[in-house]
């Protein structure tokens, strides 16, 4: 896909699998795109990535730089640059990752990030510079799950979580510009099972085909709301009976990217990341792009 937008796709880089697999996924990317790549390592002498702090510990402050821009350059080496090959920038930054990752974000078309990073406290939080980035950060973020080997785009469906709400809204629009990139079909996927019922009304006679109509109806009003009729896509719509986030995670299992919104119509005002993008993110099989509102 050619485009005018040259913003480029931002790597979070610290030397884990994790990096790597978000690298490789963003040249893939910048290939169907047509976009530079930024791969950038933010440090800090209270927070470097393992691999700087080993090497440099008895350094001075020109060592610690000199050690981050090495794990940078060894990083970017582990991992094959695509044929034809893309634009590629290189920075280190002197500050903490998160942060770094924020102010350079502003500029970028979407940030790209591993699921974990190294050392024991990335393993207990599931990635704390993922759920920090997830949190703050306005753009598209997309979580790579999975190694390298297994996050470039092929024909598999991308799947986007629907609910109705404006996080929704977007993360529909966005997965549609990317399906439409890549050759690839759009599975809406829109769950209505609910724990709660009136007292006395049959579940299985009254209550749930209607929510299920209901379900079907908001899927093709979403499509023709927010998908472009011109548009060369395969668009798959399926209501399900199941929990959100059961019903997402299941779809990623055959999926090569699941797209959701910050927040779905249940989610409190304050609690930026919703608790459905929340279990996508740490337990998806595929690659998880969580989108804002106004994207």
């Amino acid at each position: 896909m050619m485009t005018e937008d040259r913003r480029a796709i931002l790597v979070g880089i610290d030397g884990s699998v994790g990096s790597e697999a978000a690298l490789s996924w963003a040249y893939a990317a910048a290939q169907v795109e047509d976009r530079p790549v930024t791969a950038l390592l933010g440090w800090t002498a209270d927070g470097l990535p393992r691999p700087v702090y080993e090497a440099a510990l008895a350094a001075d402050r020109h060592g610690l730089a000199t050690a981050a821009a090495q794990l940078l350059d060894q990083t970017i080496a582990r991992v094959p640059m695509p044929d034809p090959p893309v634009e590629l920038h290189r920075v280190v930054v002197d500050h903490d990752p998160v942060e770094a990752l924020l102010a350079e974000a502003k500029n970028a078309a979407v940030t790209v990030v591993g699921a974990r990073g190294p050392g024991l406290a990335h393993r207990v939080l599931a990635g704390s510079v993922a759920q920090r980035l997830l949190h703050h950060c306005t753009g598209p973020v997309v979580v790579i799950r999975g190694a390298a080997s297994s996050v470039r785009p092929d024909r598999r469906p991308i799947v986007v979580g629907v609910d109705g709400s404006g996080p929704s809204q977007a993360a529909v629009r966005w997965a549609a510009a990317q399906a439409a990139a890549r050759s690839a079909p759009l599975h809406l996927v829109h769950a209505y099972r609910i724990n709660l019922a009136p007292s006395g009304v049959p579940l299985d006679d009254y209550f749930y085909p209607t929510l299920r109509r209901d379900a079907e109806r908001l899927l093709a009003d979403v499509v023709t709301a927010e998908i472009d009729d011109e548009a060369d896509i395969d668009v798959r719509q399926a209501a399900v009976d199941d929990s959100a986030s059961r019903a997402l995670l299941h779809a990623s299992q055959d999926a090569q990217l699941l797209v959701v919104g910050t927040r779905g119509r249940g989610g409190f005002a304050e609690l930026l990341l919703g608790s459905t993008a929340h279990q996508c993110v740490l337990h998806a099989a595929c690659p998880v792009a969580v989108i804002h509102g106004r994207a």
